[in-house]
Formats: C-alpha cells, sequence, structure tokens
C-alpha cells in the first residue's frame, strides 16, 4: 500500500501545481503566494515535469517485478492507462500557455488518478 500511497501523492502534487498555473491570475489577483506566482510559470512546469518522470518511472518499475508473477493483464492496463497518459501530460505540458491548456491538463490528470486507483483491482485478481 506504499506504492499508492505514493502515487496519490505524487499525482496529488502534479495536479495542485497544474490547477495553480490554470488559476495563476485569479491567486494573483488576490495576493495568493502559489508556486507559479512566486516561481514562474517554466519553473512550475519544470517541477511538475520531473515529478511526472518520477511517477512514469515508479510505475514502471513496478511493472517489471510483477511480469515474472504473470501479471501482463496489470502491465498492459498501467502501460496504456497510467503511463500513456502520463507520458502525453509530459508532452502537453510544456506547450500549455492559457488556463484552459491547464485545465486540460488537470483533468487528465484526475482522470490518471482514477485509472490508479482503479488498478487495485488487480490485486484482487491476482492476490
Amino acid at each position: 500500500m506504499v506504492l499508492y500511497a505514493s502515487f496519490a501523492f505524487i499525482i496529488s502534487l502534479i495536479r495542485e501545481v497544474i490547477k495553480d498555473m490554470e488559476d495563476m491570475e485569479g491567486d494573483r489577483k488576490y495576493g495568493c503566494r502559489t508556486m507559479p506566482i512566486l516561481w514562474g510559470v517554466n519553473a512550475s512546469k519544470v517541477f511538475v515535469a520531473v515529478w511526472i518522470v518520477v511517477l512514469i518511472a515508479m510505475v514502471a518499475v513496478v511493472q517489471f517485478y510483477v511480469l515474472p508473477f504473470g501479471w501482463w493483464h496489470s502491465a498492459v492496463y498501467c502501460i496504456l492507462f497510467i503511463i500513456a497518459p502520463l507520458i502525453w501530460i509530459f508532452q502537453k505540458l510544456f506547450r500549455a500557455q492559457s488556463a484552459d491548456d491547464f485545465h486540460k491538463l488537470s483533468s487528465m490528470v484526475k482522470l490518471v488518478m482514477l485509472t490508479g486507483i482503479m488498478s487495485m483491482i488487480f490485486f484482487k485478481i491476482y492476490l
């Protein structure tokens, strides 16, 4: 369960920073001191990108450990519904400029959160 707690923490951190980039103008108007306001959008994007890479690596390593046990369905699920969307988010992150762009990224991160939690089904199936 440490893996799921780590996944939840990292994916929540990613989403919160993306949401802060989305709401930057309103936050600035009200004097909020968020990461994108204090560090700038580019530094915040790099911060998010690093955590995305960490999350992808963590999920990929887990898949390499479960493959010898024949957990092929789990590996395919994680590649298609967690790793691939995270790669897509990573690619779109540096092109994002508008609040709408960041909103789309935030929504996709929320979907990855859901698919990550749903991967618990494989523990019920395989154990």
